[in-house]
């Protein structure tokens, strides 16, 4: 008969238990998990899911930091609701919906020791010490949601391995029962006795388990009942009631044993229609026929994906089941449980981690979530609101776990995230964390920050940096909170009236005001808005800090021996460095020959050489180790540093394309706008790995992108790889920092040390419009003094026909660092441009004047030396802009770099007189080049490829007559005259100083001792010391240091002395006078030189020199220079003996 009753009451009790939906009358419905609780009702009106979400949060009394980890979810649909998503409510609407916690971390209880704790960011952590995930609230509802997923299946029991396992999970789900029923009598003080009447374990268990326990006999059923009731008692008598543990702690036990006990517990798996994986353009793995693909999304591991066979895909948990199973029984005992961690789970491919993961895309139903080593995953889903609820979580986890304050994808960006970042507000951020922030940007007084409270859901908190005061004055510095109360239609500050319509106008508003109580002085200045990946109690701390960012403290680079590379050709100039084509000897690494023997191969690479004398060493060792730390395939590869005669040689891979600015100004007419916007998309990328390193590049310009696959064949995309800034910018003089300008940040040009992320934002922004405008120079045109005034006013520059794209600009080039995007921002934005902008324009390049004679360094390919002297050289160079080897060739006279001070003046001076010389008988001034902001610079010739008279001559003698001679002797006098016109007095006119043009021609060079003399003077009276061609020189100037035009009479007779000897050593002037006075030095040969003239001394007629010729040298040596013959005369009296034919005019001495 008993058995009869229990029959009976189980038939009735299950009668009861039907599930049975309440139907809904009208409305929108969110339904809660705790039994007590009523469920919101809208009849009407607009509401997007967050504030459906901070409305439920509100009445459970959940705290503002953990209402992040619910979400709306529809069980009819089985979808969750992205936090924008609109619910239009009327009269029609029938829709019921559950809150539920949806963001959940594999042991954030900590209850497994193998495993990692999850703890939010403290600043006081150590180890496994942090804040708690949930508070109280939150753990109650989730131990509700817990129980019901449980009991509905919505959590399923793993697969059983054996039928051992299979005995091991249904004893865990009775032990669920207990712990649940403990839980429930607990709670309502019930004694131990009462416990087996008033509960029933079925009611605890899952339903598929209590369908199974059902289906066996009856004694066997009884014997399970009897069991569980002796265990029920047992655990509440000796472990609940002896206080061993409390509420939490079954609540806590409870949930996670549903980690191992169930299949991906707190994991979301996803069935595409289809999935690929792309690395570049190639695609490393997609659909294949017969397989379909699983995607899971956890908390703890990211996303991961397996392939599943395409006729088991509908019934996709049975496979699951039977693959692990044969699995289990080929590698593992029996008696081993489910895995716990999804990570750890066999027959899974991690694609990403959260942190890796730059934007998402959607369109329509397919997603594409782009990595920042731009790897993708495609994938299609069944439809657009499964697509939204696939990012939706990703989007959730990131903002969890990477950085609160930004959002990867815009069409589930929730609006109080993108209202932060307008105004400049954080989360709810505590009050260690904000004080800790302040400190940070340097404790100023009116330094402020606003954030959402922690507590309250309707305030916001202003915490500012104040002055505190007594009666003896101020005694210092304090943090004070300031209550903004959130109104309907804006913010008020709690205790005034003072009401605006966003965070921004109220601050604003504040900043004109100085509010003061007794002890303290409100006074609002600089906001400190959210910064990227900015760790504060909003984030999660997920595993142990393996990764370790760069060191600036130390130096790390590979070192190269000299004998492994080989220097070609020069390829130009960079800050301070000569840039080089070479080859690398790179020795295989499994190299094990015979000893002597070495296995290599040659590699084309970049040789940076820094020369001896820089005092740039350190910061440019530092660049270097930098380079070598990180590693990013749009990065240029660094093969580490060479030291050889005190050269500091770094050695960069070889980037096919060279510049990116060079190559666009090439091909504009055939670069499209994908191609555009293919290029800036792969520079934000690689930017934002270093924002991430928290690495500042310092030097982001096109010039310093390199191309390594052009993509113009429409096979490929374009490749670019972002080369090494150079010499940093901190030991950049302030002339050579506004130099850069615009392409440094407008902070760093007043202190170079303000060096942060902001400026590679900046940076961006100028090259982004180097893109758009194919790699035009910004403010060419302008000087440096214009460069200034342009950062003082604020200036922008001219924009892109795109208006979005000129916002995006305008957005990076803020002139506070603290208002620029996100790299993952940016990146985010150039994709959403590029959608819906396709047809991008640059427009038209404002008209720019391009001074010719301004020459690049970076253009300047040196060839050869061609000469050298005490203090200078001069180079043949190729100016090569186009970089084809097309450029001209010229010289370019420099400074060594161990002279600075007077020479460098002098250098000036030369340059400043050639500029105003223009004559074809003096060599032409092509422009100058400046380095080092101006500090040094060079002069930029035409190229003689002849070389100088001294060289020409004794060469081609035979080919050169005396008639031709004498045409050199009447251009040289042209020359001279011209200048002498000019107000210039050369002072160093000698055969080594004309050069040869060609056959017929030749011009006056070296203006390095030229000086201008006043319109009513008659001499220049030298006050400089340096060396002079004394053999060349007139009395006046040897005894008085007095130069006259007639004194440039005198060189020119001693020139054409050289001439009529053909530059012969053994006749040279100065070999001349000390065969006549014999070998001496310093003073004393400038002494007898003098008494040798004073005494009339001149050199003699040089073998088969004409002697009309020589007369004129006479004339030219008179020893008062009034007495000397002009160049005009002597251009009369050579142009007379040119054109006759009298044979006793041109007879030899």
């Amino acid at each position: 008969m008993e058995i009869g009753r229990q029959v009976i009451e189980k038939l009735q009790r299950k009668k009861k238990m039907q599930p049975t939906t309440p139907p809904i009358l009208q409305g929108l419905e969110v339904h809660f998990y705790l039994p007590d609780t009523r469920q919101i009702i809208h009849l009407s009106g607009r509401h997007s899911a967050e504030e459906l979400c901070v409305e439920a949060s509100k009445k459970l009394s959940l705290s503002p930091l953990c209402s992040t980890l619910f979400a709306l979810y529809n069980d009819q649909s089985s979808t969750w609701y992205p936090p924008n998503h609109i619910f239009d409510i009327d009269e029609m609407t029938r829709l019921r919906l559950h809150f539920r916690m949806r963001f959940y971390f594999i042991n954030w209880h900590g209850t497994d020791k193998d495993s990692p704790a999850i703890l939010r960011h403290s600043l006081k952590r150590t180890g496994n010490q942090g804040t708690a995930l949930l508070d109280m609230p939150s753990l109650t509802y989730l131990y509700a949601q817990s129980q019901y997923d449980f009991h509905s299946g919505l959590a399923p029991l793993r697969s059983p391995q054996s039928e051992e396992d299979a005995q091991q999970i249904e004893n865990e789900c009775l032990g669920m029962a207990v712990m649940a029923i403990s839980h429930e009598a607990m709670g309502n003080h019930l004694p131990t006795q009462e416990l087996t009447k008033r509960f029933k374990y079925k009611n605890y268990i899952p339903a598929s388990l209590n369908q199974i326990i059902s289906q066996r006999n009856i004694l066997t059923r009884l014997r399970i009942t009897n069991v569980f009731k002796a265990f029920l008692e047992e655990f509440n008598d000796k472990t609940v009631n002896n206080s061993s543990v409390n509420n939490s702690d079954l609540k806590i036990k409870y949930i996670s044993t549903l980690e191992t006990l169930t299949r991906n517990f707190g994991c979301e798996v996803f069935e595409p229609l289809s999935l690929s994986i792309h690395e570049n353009e190639d695609m490393a793995s997609g659909d294949e026929d017969g397989t379909g693909h699983c995607v899971l999304v956890s908390g703890t591991c990211g996303i991961k994906w397996h392939k599943v066979p395409a006729e088991t895909c509908p019934d996709l948990l049975t496979h699951q089941r039977r693959k692990k199973s044969s699995k289990r029984k080929r590698r593992q005992s029996p008696q081993s449980g489910g895995p716990k961690d999804p990570s750890k789970d066999d027959g899974w491919t991690i694609f990403s981690d959260f942190h890796e993961i730059t934007y998402i895309v959607i369109r329509d139903s397919a997603v594409t979530v782009y990595k920042q080593d731009n790897k993708r995953m495609e994938l299609r889903l069944a439809s657009r609101e499964e697509a939204l609820s696939f990012v939706s979580l990703i989007d959730g986890y990131f903002r969890l776990t990477v950085d609160a304050h930004h959002f990867l994808c815009t069409d589930v960006a929730p609006d109080a995230v993108q209202t932060n970042l307008k105004e400049g507000c954080h989360g709810p951020i505590s009050t260690e964390y904000a004080i800790h922030k302040l400190k940070q940007e340097g404790y100023e007084e009116g330094m402020y920050i606003l954030r959402w409270s922690c507590a309250d859901y309707g305030h916001v908190l202003l915490t500012v940096v104040c002055s505190e005061s007594d009666v003896c004055g101020p005694t210092g510095k304090t943090v004070k909170n300031f209550q903004i109360e959130k109104l309907e239609d804006g913010y008020r500050l709690c205790g005034t009236n003072i009401e605006r319509p966003t965070l921004r106008e109220l601050t604003d508003q504040l900043s004109g005001h100085c509010l003061s109580t007794e002890s303290t002085t409100l006074k609002v200045g600089r906001g400190c808005p959210p910064q990227p990946r900015e760790a504060s109690n909003l984030l999660l701390v997920t595993r142990p800090d393996t990764a370790t960012l760069p060191s600036l403290s130390q130096l790390i680079f590979h070192r190269i021996n000299k004998e492994d590379i080989i220097q070609e050709t020069h390829l130009g100039r960079g800050t301070r460095t000569n840039i080089y084509s070479g080859k690398l000897k790179v020795r295989s690494e499994d190299d094990e020959g015979l000893p002597g023997f070495r296995n290599t191969e040659e590699v084309k690479v970049v040789l940076k050489v820094l020369g001896a004398g820089h005092k740039d060493i350190s910061a440019f060792l530092e660049t270097v180790s930098l380079m070598r730390q990180i590693s990013h395939k749009h990065m240029a590869l660094l093969y580490g540093i060479c030291m050889h005669s005190m050269d500091i040689i770094m050695v960069e891979e070889f980037v096919q394309h060279g510049p990116l600015d060079l190559f666009m100004r090439a091909h504009h007419s055939i670069l499209t706008p994908s191609w555009k916007f293919q290029v800036a998309e792969q520079l934000a990328s690689v930017l934002s790995y270093l924002e991430d390193k928290k690495l500042v590049h310092g030097f982001v310009c096109t010039k310093n992108i390199l191309l390594a696959k052009d993509g113009l064949d429409g096979q490929a995309a374009p490749f670019i790889k972002l080369s090494d800034p150079g010499v940093p910018i901190t030991v950049l003089s302030r002339e050579e920092c506004i130099d850069r300008i615009p392409w440094i940040a407008p902070e760093c040009v007043k202190n170079p040390n303000m060096l942060s992320i902001a400026v590679d934002k900046w940076g961006f922004g100028t090259t982004l419009w180097e893109i758009c405008y194919n790699g035009e120079v910004p403010l060419r045109d302008k000087k440096r003094t214009e460069k200034e005034r342009f950062y003082e006013a604020e200036s922008a520059l001219v924009s892109p026909n795109s208006s979005e794209l000129a916002d995006l600009i305008t957005q990076c080039m803020n002139y506070d660092p603290r208002k620029r995007p996100f790299f993952r921002a940016i990146v985010r934005e150039l994709d959403r441009i590029k959608e819906q902008n396709p047809a991008m324009v640059s427009g038209v390049v404002p008209l720019q004047e391009i001074d010719p004679t301004l020459f690049e360094s970076r253009f300047l390919r040196k060839i050869r030396e061609l000469g050298e002297g005490h203090y200078g050289k001069v180079e043949l160079c190729m100016y090569d802009p186009h970089g084809d080897q097309t450029g001209q060739l010229v010289a370019v006279k420099s400074l060594k770099s161990e002279s600075e001070g007077p020479e460098n003046s002098n250098l000036r001076k030369e340059i400043n007189t050639m500029r105003e010389l223009y004559h074809q008988n003096i060599v032409k001034y092509k422009g100058i080049c400046n380095e080092e902001g101006g500090m040094t610079i060079k002069l930029i010739m035409e190229y003689l490829p002849a070389g100088s008279l001294k060289e020409y001559l004794p060469k081609n003698k035979a080919q050169t007559s005396q008639h031709r001679l004498l045409h050199y002797a009447v251009q040289i006098c042209q020359g001279m005259d011209y200048l002498g016109s000019q107000n210039y007095i050369h002072r160093d006119l000698a055969a080594r100083n004309v050069l040869v043009e060609n056959e017929t021609l030749v011009k006056i060079g070296d203006f390095g001792l030229t000086k201008s003399i006043e319109d009513n003077a008659d001499y220049y009276t030298v006050k400089e010391e340096q060396d002079s061609p004394v053999y060349w020189y007139a009395p006046e100037c040897l005894i008085h240091r007095k130069f006259y035009k007639a004194s440039d009479v005198w060189s020119f007779g001693v020139t054409l002395y050289e001439l009529m000897t053909y530059c012969d050593r053994k006749s040279s002037p100065p070999e001349m006078f000390q065969n006549m006075i014999g070998r001496s030095h310093g003073q004393m040969t400038m002494a007898r030189l003098v008494k040798a003239l004073e005494d009339g001394w001149r050199l003699s007629c040089p073998p088969s020199c004409p002697d009309m010729v020589y007369i004129q040298m006479r004339r030219c040596w008179a020893h008062a220079p009034e007495d000397r013959v002009d160049f005009k005369g002597l251009i009369e009296v050579f142009e007379r003996l040119l054109s006759t034919e009298e044979p006793s005019l041109m007879r030899s001495c």
